[in-house]
This record gives structure tokens, sequence and C-alpha cells, in this order.
């Protein structure tokens, strides 16, 4: 079988898809990509090929990729020159013959509605990037990723009841493990070439639905209490959080209000091959209930 290449292999999602395929295909057919090879020793002793590869570092990409059919791209981190990086490894990746690119992306019900600030515009060119450039791709938009929830509500939300700029919105969710699970599905299965690949729970809830899934387990009443943007800008920087940060989870409350991520799938499900978690077992893994 031809090579798979992960990068961001000391990353979580990048980690966590590494471990996912070497439960599927054997370890010599899979490559580890890491800024910094010394942290990947762990991934190495799995009998993975580690090599260098640093996004901006073009001619490290092509090196990286030589040999390789698929790689599957982890999207750069918000706040950095995300499409310079993408483009970066998209070229390099056609100059070296890797033959599809597995990229993810952000789930969103149109590219105009609530675009959260380094993330949305830069995802929407990467993709038009992808789709023009020749290579097989498959986009994968992810949803709200479980394991950050207490990010945006607040650590102690099961205990302490939270506020968020959430509104009534409505949002689905899906665990690191399940959508590396599924990327590891997608790297070695065909029929999602040249598409789009909502991957989430399979269903939507609101926060308050939200806050009362935490009642149900915690035992005792969980307050959810709507408010604005502004506030909660300011209640996180009253906490110490830096104002980028603040601003930064405030769009992603903003953008669930305004209904972005209203939107289910049924495809986590069939790359699972079962049903994702649902509420109370996405609660349990956010808040280790």
């Amino acid at each position: 079988m031809a090579k798979i290449l992960v990068t961001g292999a000391t990353g979580r999602l990048g980690n966590a898809v590494l471990r996912s395929l070497v439960q599927k295909i054997p370890a010599s057919d899979v490559v580890a990509m890491a800024r910094d090879i010394e942290k990947a020793g762990p991934l190495a002793a799995l009998g993975l090929e580690v090599r260098q590869g640093d996004y901006t570092d073009y001619d490290s990409l092509v090196a990286a990729f030589e040999g390789v059919e698929k790689v599957y791209l982890v999207s750069a981190v918000a706040f950095s020159d995300r499409l310079a990086q993408h483009k970066n490894v998209i070229i390099a990746a056609g100059r070296a013959g890797v033959r599809h690119v597995v990229y993810t992306s952000i789930q969103r019900i149109n590219d105009e509605l609530a675009p959260i600030e380094g993330v949305t515009e830069s995802d929407i060119a990467t993709e038009r990037l992808l789709e023009k450039s020749g290579l097989t791709y498959t986009i994968v938009q992810h949803p709200l990723y479980a394991n950050d929830l207490p990010f945006l509500i607040g650590a102690n939300a099961a205990n302490e009841g939270f506020s968020s700029p959430t509104g009534q919105g409505r949002a689905s969710f899906a665990t690191f493990a399940e959508l590396a699970e599924a990327g590891a599905a997608l790297l070695t299965q065909t029929g999602y070439e040249n598409r789009t690949c909502l991957l989430n729970a399979g269903q939507t809830w609101s926060f308050h639905e939200i806050a009362d899934g935490l009642a149900r387990l915690t035992g005792k009443p969980v307050d959810y209490q709507p408010i604005s943007v502004q506030a909660f800008i300011a209640a996180r920087e009253a906490q110490g959080w830096p104002t980028s940060v603040a601003k930064f989870l405030s769009g992603w409350g903003n953008a669930i209000d305004k209904g972005a991520f209203d939107q289910s799938s049924s495809t986590l499900e069939k790359l699972l091959g079962r049903k994702p978690k649902d509420l109370e077992g996405i609660l349990r893994a956010a808040f280790s209930l």
C-alpha cells in the first residue's frame, strides 16, 4: 500500500489520527510529519516513520511528501498566516506526486453567516485552492470539539452554571477520538473523493439542553444564562483571560447564536460504523463526569 502521511503529528488531532490509522493498516505504511521530530518519539516507538516538515518551509514539505499517496492536512492554528501555510502544503503535495489531500475545515452552513475571525476566511480560501489544485481532495468539516466545550462555557459549568453568548442557538459536537477515527477511515476507504464531508454527532442541542444534560449527570440544577458578546468578553477579562482569547471565544459563541453550527449529518456515524456519542457521552467526555 502507498504511504499515508498525517501532518501535525504531535498535536491533539494529528496524533489521534495516527494512532487510529495504525489500528487499520500496517505502521510501515504510515508517515507522521512533525515540525519538531524530537517530540514525536512516542510515535516512532509505534513503528511509524517520522519526517520533519514545517508548513512555512516549502522545501521541507516537498521532501516530507516523497513517496506519499495521501496527506491528511490538519489546518494551521488561528491568527497565523493559515492560508499561506495551507497553500505551501497543497503546492508541495502536487510537486511531490501526492494524489489525495484530506483537509480539516470547520462546519458552516454558508460562507457568509457569522464568520469566525482567524478561521473562516482562510478555511474557505483553502477549500477553493484544493478544488482547483488538480489533486483529489476531501474536505472534512468538523463540528465544535466536545473536548473544548469547557473553554467556551467554563471548566466549572457543571457545578456553577454558565453564561455564554450562544443565545438560543443550537450546535452539534464530536470528540477528538471520534473525529480521528473517522479521519483514519476516510484515509483508508474510497467513496469520499472530491467531496465535502460534514462530521458531527448527527443531532444538535441548545445550550439550555446542555445545561439540563449537566444537571442530569450531576444531580443538581445547572443554570444557563445567555449573555451578549460584550458581556462575555468582559467576564472572561475579569477572570484574567487575555482580551484576544476572550474575543476569539466570543466569535464561536456568536456563530452558534446565529445558527452557523445548527446542522447535522450522518456521515460520522457511517465512518465509525456506530452512532457517535450522544449529549450525555459528549458531556462526560468534555467534563470528565
